[in-house]
């Protein structure tokens, strides 16, 4: 957290930070409306609210990287903190609104009953928190690799490899969907649990974005766990991955 206050200052002063949190649920007041009356439409609704925030999640996250390298030549020191309030923030609120819209669908049937609903949300929750557990072990940084400050620095952070990362290049984002497929099951809908899925579009996208930037800065050693790495679902190394995740090895 020293580090990040550090890259964005104005946070030090109690009235820049009130306006960080007012920037913070401003863009959230947009997001729940959006989603509200595109969705009471019709069954469909979900469908459309989701695909254009996904769509836009992906966009910000793709741009964001265009835009590092000039704010940094642009700004220095002060680089992130400009980059943090133009992208950052819009970027992980607009995540997690698809991360958490799932489970607020209500259209059509029941799908599961209650007992096979519980049980699937709760492991997919299970996996999400053993999944973070594993990739704070490896050594991620929620600040500096979490917050994207690489981006701006690389220079600040250290490539994560080895442990989770020897089995999914971006275990991160495949957190977030064993949360967001959770929500989907709370949700216990077709629709919900469909519209759950479309965090696979920036996920894949933004993960593969990741992979050429990881490229540029350890060149063939990248190219190289690329292909012995999956991206998110490790179908080949299924087994092992399990193993460390419940049993820690």
């Amino acid at each position: 957290m020293k580090l990040f206050v550090e890259k964005v200052p104005l946070l030090r002063k109690p009235f820049f930070a009130i306006l960080t949190i007012l920037y913070s649920f401003g863009i959230i007041a947009a997001l729940v409306p959006f989603f509200y009356f595109i969705n009471r439409i019709d069954w469909w609704g979900p469908l459309v609210s989701q695909g254009i925030i996904s769509i836009v999640v992906t966009i910000i996250g793709l741009v964001h990287f265009i835009f590092a390298p000039r704010f940094r030549k642009k700004y220095g020191d002060f680089a992130y903190q400009r980059f943090f309030y133009i992208f950052i923030l819009p970027y992980l609120i607009t995540w997690y609104g698809c991360f958490f819209h799932p489970a607020f669908i209500q259209w059509g049937d029941k799908l599961l009953p209650i007992w096979a609903q519980i049980t699937l949300a709760a492991l997919c929750v299970l996996m999400m928190i053993l999944t973070n557990l594993q990739i704070a072990k490896a050594g991620f940084s929620v600040v500096t690799h979490g917050m994207d400050v690489f981006s701006v620095f690389p220079e600040e952070t250290t490539i994560v490899r080895g442990d989770i990362y020897s089995f999914i290049r971006h275990p991160l984002h495949f957190s977030l969907l064993m949360g967001g497929f959770a929500m989907g099951f709370i949700s216990n809908t077709w629709v919900g649990l469909v519209i759950s899925t479309f965090q696979l579009v920036p996920s894949i996208i933004i993960g593969l974005r990741e992979d050429r930037e990881l490229i540029t800065r350890s060149g063939d050693d990248h190219k190289k766990y690329i292909k012995q790495t999956a991206l998110l679902f490790p179908i080949r190394k299924l087994p092992g991955f399990l193993k460390l995740l419940f049993l820690g090895k």
